[in-house]
């Protein structure tokens, strides 16, 4: 159960995005071979489109997946990298708090608005804001967390038990190089 919790974003991503595909090739294949289309799949498509874009973001965000420049800043004293890891963790809580505030407000405002067909409440989809914005505080305090009490400045810690390690550039480069090595190897001795 503790996996399945830790891993919500990825399961809830991966069903919209099942859900957006066999629609999609459903709606494609019937208009191509039935000549007869079905409009209320393009709604319930976009909603799950919704949910794998700010779900998905919050997924990626959770294993620090987003492209960070830790090049100039591993240059300064260990001190400040210190400094510069509590402050932009710090900026990233506060800005993750300010975007669901204003995402549960969105999504109470879209209640009165419905789709066209299906008369779903738009709130339905604007809910992706408010699930991927609150599962992103949710993450930023625990890196947050992780920066003052462990001084995890690089993220290199997992913040959940289940989360598997992401291995570093680095680690990737070196063992892409090390493969290469490897074939070349194998093809001088042929």
């Amino acid at each position: 159960m503790k996996k399945i919790l830790t891993n919500i974003e990825e399961i809830i991503t991966g069903t919209a995005l099942c859900v957006m595909t066999v629609l999609t090739v459903m709606n494609v294949f019937c208009r191509l071979f039935l000549s007869r289309s079905f409009t209320w799949a393009d709604e319930i498509t976009y909603i799950g489109y919704a949910y794998v874009i700010f779900v998905g973001a919050s997924s990626l965000y959770k294993r620090f997946g987003h492209s960070a420049i830790d090049l100039v800043v591993k240059m300064f004293p260990e001190k400040f990298q210190a400094v510069c890891a509590v402050f932009s963790t710090t900026v990233l809580t506060l800005t993750n708090a300010l975007c669901f505030a204003l995402s549960c407000g969105y999504c109470v405002s879209s209640w009165t608005r419905k789709t066209q067909l299906l008369k779903i409440p738009y709130s339905v989809e604007s809910f992706a804001l408010v699930l991927g914005f609150g599962l992103m505080l949710v993450h930023s305090v625990m890196f947050l967390k992780n920066v003052i009490l462990k001084k995890d400045y690089y993220h290199q810690i997992p913040i959940y038990q289940y989360i598997y390690n992401v291995d570093a550039l680095q680690d990737q480069i070196d063992a892409s190089m090390e493969h290469q090595r490897e074939k070349a190897a194998e093809g001088g001795e042929g």
